[in-house]
């Protein structure tokens, strides 16, 4: 079934009043496809966030369950190239209602519970911190281009994964010379 959104572009609101009704265990699926461009202004996302939310009705509110894909450009640690990258990633979390289903009251809200958790008056629930955050932390923590990159010079800053530099190389430190030497008297007798 698709997910009827509320108008906005990066709108990933879902209408929970019915689910709200039910007991606890009851569920409801929804799929999604969504321009997520505006999300957040850090992430340069490249294509459509598509995938699939489960709300189950908990004795406390609603627990939102799921799993998305969205492709995103990233620049590589190494070599400073930019390049795309297909992240998938679960999210999870429990929102709470701030208004009774039944009597229309409102509900003490714990001062400690985040706004971003709460279903609203009109029985909302908005996904878009929590796939925010979720996509945020499917990042790789040191992006690569590919596993192999070559990197950069760090004399002339050619790219090394497009050719090589006329650079010498380094020698590296003299101190550690004779730990060199010995490692390859040792390779030597082992063959």
């Amino acid at each position: 079934m698709q997910a009827s959104f509320i108008v906005g572009k990066i709108d990933m609101r879902f209408k929970v009043a019915h689910l709200l009704k039910q007991s606890p265990g009851s569920s409801k699926e929804y799929s999604f496809q969504e321009d997520i461009g505006d999300l957040d202004e850090n992430l340069k996302v490249k294509a459509p966030l598509v995938g699939k939310a489960k709300f189950i009705r908990t004795t406390d509110g609603i627990l939102a369950t799921g799993k998305a894909e969205t492709e995103l450009e990233l620049i590589c640690d190494r070599c400073l190239a930019s390049f795309l990258i297909l992240i998938r990633f679960p999210f999870q979390e429990e929102f709470h209602p701030t208004v009774d289903i039944n009597t229309g009251a409102s509900l003490p809200i714990d001062p400690a519970e985040e706004k971003e958790n709460l279903i609203d008056a009109c029985h909302i629930i908005d996904l878009s911190e929590v796939l925010r955050q979720s996509i945020l932390l499917a990042l790789p923590v040191h992006p690569l281009c590919r596993p192999d990159c070559r990197g950069l010079c760090p004399q002339c800053g050619q790219n090394l994964n497009e050719g090589s530099c006329d650079c010498p190389q380094p020698i590296g430190d003299p101190r550690l010379a004779v730990l060199g030497d010995l490692l390859k008297r040792l390779n030597l007798k082992g063959e």
